[in-house]
């Protein structure tokens, strides 16, 4: 074994703080796994020493120790249970379950991506373990396939968050380590962890947004070349909608991811069991039935919070529920670089200026910092507190009921707005091309305008004009997702198909449009 302060490495046969080692499973971003055997029990467990070229760093070193005696201390069936946490001969390590099965990577690359079902249900058993995990005052800052093990049958997983190697209390650090070392992986990293700005369990929430797409698409949101393009686009492009990479997901789904990836963290869910179980009532179309609350404590707790009870801990769910939809702030939109401007989590964000400087300075600096690319995987693994000043309860739907003459004057400024951006982007390419940036802006463009006019609550005496109308959009939707998905093809005559079919409802949807009493919405494409 190599000289103390210097890292190790095992052999079969070794013993290490008391442990026999079997053999080595693998080694991830900060540390080095084994299978061994502990003595008196002999049980197999995982035992993590942390990585040989971090073991100089003190710092380092005593983050991974203190963490896991504090990873020790969670309880939940969607966390891999952790026996001990020591250190010997300077080195720190832990021991924890073994659990015999792949991770998440590997169904990943064997399946490129999930069944909307099966990828909603394991995000909502990580969201649960994520909570726990929150809930004893750590943000794990390293959500990503590699970090999930799957146990049990396949169709009926059981997934556990692993790796606490990583996951660091967050009183007043960033993204950036002392030392410089980058903490996350960039695929999944949150636009504050990139920034250097406070860090909470909200950071986690978008990293699951980013999970849930990678399920459901089989690519990741951003797949730029370059460590540098990929953390200019977590903190500059709009959150993608899966459903424009994969028509057959629903708009519900859409929200969920979007909403779950703002690039705010006050837009985000505020915990990540509710974003779970917001995705398992959207694959079902249903409503959420619970309120949202975030059960994050400690460091890990969003800077604006007041506590609740103690008691109510026991809140936490273990098994996947149901949760309450945001509805209260503007829907997200899936739109990109049309009209210089676009929403992300229910707040406009003008297109970047003189700040573009700043933010490749950042970039530059973290992707110096981290080396790049993505660690290999690790085979491893109080209170409750609701935002200041929020409701508890299930949020309002966006509009109340309006009048006619507002319902009118909101749906046509939706029409107004959507056909000046179609103005911009129209001569990107010819209608019938195949040419795969103009499908994807105008598939976006009709996304965002089912998500606005789906907003509004219109008065009774139009509601079932109104309804049809809404109908009418979400049928353009689904042509220009057709179209999408046949220009990726490069299919012209799919193309051609899709936009045939549009254009020939369009007498269709004005007419719709007039029996409500619109003027823009019948005139606009």
């Amino acid at each position: 074994m190599a000289a103390p302060g210097h890292g190790i490495e095992l052999s079969a046969g070794d013993e290490f703080g008391g442990y026999e080692i079997e053999q080595r499973l693998g080694r991830g971003g900060m540390g080095v796994l084994y299978l061994a055997i502990e003595p008196g029990l002999e049980r197999r467990v995982a035992l993590k020493l942390i990585a040989p070229e971090a073991a100089a760093d003190e710092v380092f070193a005593r983050r991974f120790s203190e963490e896991s005696r504090i990873a020790a201390s969670i309880e939940h069936p969607n966390v891999v249970p952790i026996y001990a946490a020591g250190e010997e001969a300077g080195v720190p390590f832990i021991a924890m379950r073994y659990v015999a099965g792949a991770d998440l990577a590997k169904r990943l690359a064997r399946e490129k991506r999930l069944e909307p079902a099966v990828a909603v249900e394991l995000v909502a058993q990580i969201g649960n373990g994520l909570d726990a995990i929150h809930a004893a005052g750590l943000v794990h800052r390293d959500v990503k396939p590699a970090n999930v093990l799957l146990g049990g049958d396949e169709g009926a997983e059981h997934a556990y968050i692993t790796d606490f190697g990583v996951a660091r209390n967050v009183a007043t650090e960033s993204g950036l380590t002392q030392t410089g070392r980058f903490v996350g992986t960039l695929d999944y990293v949150a636009p504050e962890q990139i920034s250097g700005g406070g860090v909470d369990a909200r950071a986690d929430v978008y990293a699951l947004g980013c999970l849930l797409f990678k399920l459901l698409v089989g690519e990741v949101p951003f797949p730029k070349d370059g460590d540098a393009a990929r953390l200019f686009a977590h903190l500059n492009d709009p959150p993608p909608a899966p459903s424009l990479y994969v028509p057959a997901i629903s708009m519900a789904l859409d929200d969920v991811v979007i909403r779950a990836m703002s690039k705010s963290a006050d837009d985000r869910y505020p915990s990540a069991g509710d974003l779970g179980r917001a995705a398992q009532a959207a694959l079902r179309g249903e409503q959420p039935a619970l309120p949202e609350r975030t059960v994050a404590t400690g460091a890990a707790a969003t800077r604006t919070t007041e506590t609740i009870s103690v008691d109510e801990t026991e809140q936490i769910p273990v098994q996947p529920t149901v949760a309450t939809r945001r509805l209260a702030d503007e829907p997200a939109s899936a739109g990109g670089a049309v009209a210089g401007e676009h929403r992300t989590g229910g707040r406009r964000r003008l297109a970047v200026g003189g700040a573009v400087l700043a933010v490749v300075a950042i970039v530059a600096a973290v992707v110096l910092a981290s080396g790049g690319g993505e660690p290999d995987s690790d085979a491893t693994a109080g209170g409750v507190t609701t935002s200041a000043g929020k409701s508890t309860t299930a949020p309002k739907p966006l509009a109340e009921a309006l009048s006619k003459p507002k319902l009118i004057a909101a749906a046509d400024a939706v029409c107004a707005d959507s056909q000046s951006r179609y103005l911009a982007i129209r001569d990107m390419a010819s209608e019938m091309s195949a040419d795969v940036p103009y499908a994807e802006a105008l598939a976006r463009l009709a996304a965002e305008r089912v998500r606005e006019l789906r907003a509004l609550t219109p008065p009774q005496g139009v509601a079932n004009a109104y309804e049809e109308y809404v109908k009418a959009q979400e049928r353009v939707h689904r042509t220009d997702k057709q179209a999408l998905a046949a220009a990726r093809k490069g299919d012209v005559a799919g193309v051609e198909a899709a936009r045939g079919q549009r254009d020939a409802e369009k007498a269709e949807r004005y007419e719709l449009a007039r029996a409500v009493g619109f003027q823009e919405c019948s005139a606009s494409r």
